[in-house]
């Protein structure tokens, strides 16, 4: 069965911004949709569903 999950990035000045999205795809996630969010102060982020194989 497929499972899905949600990951952000964050902008460059945030602390760890791509640390959760390098770790789910160490573990096997694979992306299969992203899209913008604004973070405020006019700065936007990456949303990403993340997809993977599970028994």
């Amino acid at each position: 069965m497929k499972k899905q999950c949600i990951v952000r990035t964050f902008p460059a000045n945030y602390t760890n911004p791509t640390a959760k999205l390098r770790e789910a795809l160490n573990q096997g996630w694979i992306v299969v949709f992203s899209t913008p969010f604004e973070c405020g102060d006019g700065k936007k982020g990456t949303e990403y569903i993340l997809e993977r194989e599970e028994d």
